[in-house]
Parts: structure tokens; C-alpha cells; sequence
């Protein structure tokens, strides 16, 4: 089987690996890849914040494909669907998978990610074998592509989620990467009103491709203060961050969304004087399901936020670009 396997920083290999599977899987022939930002950090530093890799892996955790086959408890999965896998390997028994949060689980593994020992393999190569439980048909209505975006289209919804209703509501969106274009997106077909502030004027006019109300140059033009109810930090930038909690109303509610430095200096008396509640999230739970039904309804438009396409033998190419951070938003590999 052929595939890519990191090996360090700014080096990924191409390998000829043996094909680990178990009949009770499902085996899924990869269609479709997406490049997220922690296989980004993985190709530049060859670690990715404190997950650093024992030995070579394949990245890749946004994957579409095809069923090659299937094992005798298949849940309905059968050979030839065309399928999207949710990369989130989780216990089912622990605390947090009890209270429903299984992006907190106690021994959670994740495809493409040395989070765990051993590393679970990514879907940077030919075939993956994966539990039928995380295996979801694709209806004809979503194409490959659109599958391979399910994962981080999941994390926007979860991230959606922890603000509860937003009909109604002004919301801020800070940072135009893809998952910040995902949750304004999903923000406005849920009757918010959505602003987006990015310092690329790139990932302005994409969001001005959608229903956005107005997008804002951070750098250019100031953010106005208590104007929004909402405030999603996507970018992981600590200004943004502080921004955050001086721009959203009192009472409001700031969901950090992106990665930040490990240590931020921020104005706290405003979480306490505006009485803000600033809440985290991390990937997602049930929505990978709840978001395939928003696509497949087309509630939820994604297929042009799929900017950029690559083969299966250009993936170092297709990473080295998407480490340059030039106008892009989601990069897809087409094994």
C-alpha cells in the first residue's frame, strides 16, 4: 500500500506500507484528504504543540473514500458506499464519554495524530481501516470533497453549540481561516447576524461570497466595543483573544476557538465586571452526523471553500504550500 509518513520537520517520505486491518473494521479506500492546521504544524516542526511523534506516521484526519470491505456486524456499511469516517477514536465508558463528551475522553486517539501511543494512522495513504462506528454513508447529494470536509465542519458546529440559540443574535467571528468561514457560515443559517474580522484580505472576500454582514480588517479599522452578544476567537492570536472580551456585550459569551501561546496576559476584571461567560471548545461530539444532514440539505454551503487540489504523489508539494500560509483556505489531496 502506498503512502506518506512523517519523519521530522519539513520531512515527509513516501513509503511502500503494509496494510494493518481487522475484519471487524471497515476498510475504506481514500478518496479524498484535507490539510488542517495540525498537520501544518506537524510538517513545519515535526511535532505538534506537546504531541511529539515516537516514529513515522501518516497525517490526515479529514478524510473521504469508498468501502472495500466491510465485517460481519457492518451496521448497515456495505461494500461500495461512498463514506466520510470521523476521525475521533473514543472509549464510550469514561467519565467524560458518560456526560456526552467525547473530545474529552480519558483515552482518546485521533487519526493522524501522535496525541496517543501508539500513533493511529492517518489517511495520507491508500487504505484505512476504521471502526463501522465511525463510518458515515455519504448521500449522492455530497461529494467526495464535501465529505472530506464533515471533520472540521463538525468542530464549527461544536463550537456553535457552546453559545446556545443564535437567532437573533450579533456575533463576531475573528479569524477567516477555514474553520472561522465554517462557523460563520452555520452561525447565519442559524439566523445570526455575523461579522468577520481577518487581516487577510483573501479570507475577507471569501466571506463576503457568503451572507456575511460586514468583514473588518483588524489592522486597518478598530473593532467596535459592546456590539456583539457573541464572540468566536478562531484565529488562536492572544490579541484577538483579548479583543475578544473588550468588543462582546455584557453579559455576552466569548468561545475560544483557536489554539492559543500557553501563557496570555489578558484584561481579566472584564470577565468578572461584564459578567461574560468564556467557554472553550475542542473538535466535537455528535455533530460530525448533525453536520452531514446541514450539507447534504445544502443548509450548509462548503464545496467553494475547497480552494486549492492536489494529487496523492504531491503531497510534500501540497504541504510545503500550505506551511507558506499563502491565499488559501481548505487544501485537498485526491488519492
Amino acid at each position: 500500500m502506498k503512502s506518506f509518513k512523517l519523519h521530522g520537520s519539513e520531512d515527509v517520505r513516501f513509503e511502500d506500507t503494509e496494510l494493518e486491518h481487522e475484519e471487524n473494521k471497515v476498510l475504506v479506500k481514500v478518496h479524498s484528504v484535507g490539510i488542517c492546521g495540525s498537520d501544518i504544524h506537524y510538517y513545519m516542526h515535526g511535532r505538534c504543540g506537546v504531541f511529539i511523534p515516537k516514529n513515522p506516521f501518516s497525517l490526515g484526519h479529514e478524510f473521504s473514500g469508498l468501502v472495500e470491505s466491510v465485517g460481519e456486524n457492518s451496521k448497515g456499511i456495505k461494500v461500495g458506499d461512498r463514506v466520510a469516517i470521523d476521525p475521533l477514536l473514543s472509549c464510550g465508558d469514561c467519565e467524560y464519554c458518560n456526560l456526552g463528551k467525547r473530545s474529552l475522553c480519558s483515552q482518546k486517539k485521533y487519526m493522524g495524530s501522535a496525541a496517543a501511543y501508539p500513533h493511529v494512522q492517518g489517511a495520507m495513504r491508500e487504505m484505512m481501516s476504521v471502526p463501522v462506528q465511525n463510518t458515515y454513508i455519504l448521500p449522492d447529494s455530497v461529494s467526495y470533497l464535501e465529505g472530506a470536509m464533515i471533520e472540521p465542519s463538525a468542530v464549527a458546529l461544536h463550537a456553535i453549540n457552546k453559545a446556545g440559540d443564535l437567532s437573533g443574535k450579533k456575533v463576531l467571528v475573528m479569524g477567516g481561516g477555514t474553520i472561522g468561514q465554517l462557523i460563520m457560515r452555520i452561525a447565519i443559517s442559524f439566523g445570526a447576524t455575523v461579522d468577520l474580522s481577518d487581516p487577510k484580505a483573501y479570507n475577507l472576500d471569501i466571506a463576503k461570497k457568503d451572507k456575511v454582514n460586514k468583514t473588518i480588517n483588524p489592522i486597518e479599522e478598530k473593532i467596535e466595543d459592546l456590539t456583539y452578544d457573541v464572540v468566536y476567537e478562531a484565529s488562536g492570536a492572544a490579541p484577538a483573544f483579548i479583543n475578544a472580551l473588550s468588543v462582546v456585550k455584557k453579559a455576552g459569551t466569548v468561545v475560544q476557538v483557536g489554539t492559543l501561546p500557553d501563557t496570555v496576559e489578558m484584561p481579566g476584571n472584564l470577565i468578572m465586571s461584564k459578567e461574560l461567560t468564556v467557554v472553550g471548545t475542542l473538535q466535537f461530539g455528535p455533530e460530525f452526523g448533525e453536520v452531514l444532514d446541514l450539507i447534504a440539505s445544502k443548509k450548509l454551503k462548503i464545496d467553494d471553500l475547497n480552494t486549492h487540489r492536489y494529487t496523492f504523489d504531491q503531497i510534500p508539494d501540497a504541504l510545503a504550500f500550505a506551511a507558506k500560509g499563502e491565499e488559501a483556505i481548505k487544501i485537498q489531496i485526491e488519492v
